[in-house]
This record gives structure tokens, sequence and C-alpha cells, in this order.
């Protein structure tokens, strides 16, 4: 499953067809990785705001913080009390321009960038919690949802993240959203997605230039 992802400039309010509060800057990166903060959407009342949360699932009742989870299984968030009230009221998008996926080869890992055609952005599933750390202070922390992947991302990894469509926002983010109707959207699609090598830049979350999500082969698209 992915556990990086790629992060360029984008018009958000272009991107969801809707006016975006923002209480952060989008933080952007060729190489994000997870236990640090990052820019999720998310609709508190009537209309979105972009804000920045911790990339690490961080219920408040949770102890033992470096157990936190970075991505919650689809099939879990349903059944496990872990997830219920944020799956209820506090789902969340995260916009993202690309993720990585690796390929266990016989000696070694090769890591694939996926990503729209043209490098569009696109928005991933996640869940928020908040953390209280002492009396009136607090923070955000989110995890991205993973499903099975589709058949041809599965000749990646078994697992990819849920991708959610621009027209289907209004659905998941907002509260009173039915759980069924939300539950509908556990789905994979691989539709306008393609992938390709990268080198083995991407290895160290430390490199976040561009040169980390160039291609060193073709793309390649569902046929």
């Amino acid at each position: 499953m992915s556990g990086r992802l790629i992060v360029t400039p984008c018009n958000l309010e272009l991107e969801t067809g809707q006016p975006v509060i923002q209480m952060s800057e989008l933080i952007t990166g060729f190489n994000l990785a997870p236990c640090r903060p990052l820019s999720i959407l998310r609709q508190p009342e009537q209309q979105l705001t972009l804000d920045q949360a911790f990339w690490s699932f961080t219920p408040p009742w949770m102890k033992q913080l470096d157990q936190a989870p970075y991505i919650l299984r689809s099939e879990k968030l349903l059944t496990s009390p872990m997830f219920k009230e944020s799956w209820e009221s506090r789902r969340c998008v995260i916009p993202v321009t690309g993720y990585y996926l690796w390929l266990q080869m016989k000696r070694r890992k090769q890591a694939f960038a996926i990503r729209k055609e043209h490098n569009r952005p696109f928005f991933l599933a996640g869940l928020w919690t908040r953390y209280p750390v002492a009396p009136g202070r607090s923070y955000d922390s989110f995890g991205l949802i993973s499903t099975p992947a589709t058949r041809w991302l599965g000749q990646l990894s078994p697992r990819t993240p849920l991708t959610i469509d621009s027209a289907q926002l209004q659905v998941w983010l907002n509260k009173a959203t039915p759980s069924a109707d939300c539950q509908a959207l556990l789905e994979p699609c691989e539709q306008g997605f393609e992938f390709y090598p990268v080198s083995d830049l991407v290895n160290n979350p430390d490199n976040q230039s561009s040169q980390v999500a160039s291609p060193i082969a073709d793309r390649r698209k569902p046929k």
C-alpha cells in the first residue's frame, strides 16, 4: 500500500467546483511520508475548508501513539469501534497529484508513481480525528483509506488508496450523508489513471525534488 504522496500546487476551487476556505496553505512535495502534517479538505459546516492534519490516525483514547495507523482498511471502517465516530461524521479527502506503490520483485522492490493523465489533481479518501494534548489544546490527525486494488493496479500492489471523484465530494464530506451512501463509495477506481516506474530516490523521504517523481520508463494505462 502507498506510504508516499505527491502534492503539487493546484486551484482547489476549480478542482472541487466549490468555494474553499483556506485555513492554511496547501502543503506540497514530491515524496510526502506519514507522521507529518499534510493538507486535508473537510466540510465542518456548509463550505469546504483546507486545513492541516497529522498523517497518522490518533483517536483521543490512544495511549501508544507510535502504533497509530496511517492506512485504514475499508473493510474495518463500519465494524471497528476505533473508526466509528470518524466514519459517521469526520470524513475528509486529501488533495494529491499522485502516490507511489512498490512492486515486490525477486531481489528488490520497484517504486511506481500512480497519477492521473497530464498529472491532474485528484482526491484520496480519509478519516480524521482529534487528539487532546492539554486542557483546551488538541491536534487533528487523519488516516488514508485503502481498498483492494483493481485488477490493473493489482499488478503492483494488492491494495490501493481509495479515490473520491470531485462529483462525489458533497456526498462523502457531508456529515448528514447516510452511512449506506458513503459505503457505496468504497469501491476502487482506475479510470483516468496511469502508472510509471521511478528511481530509487523515492526510497528516501528526505528527497523532495521533482526528480523523485520523474518517469524512468514509459507510462502505462489500463487496456
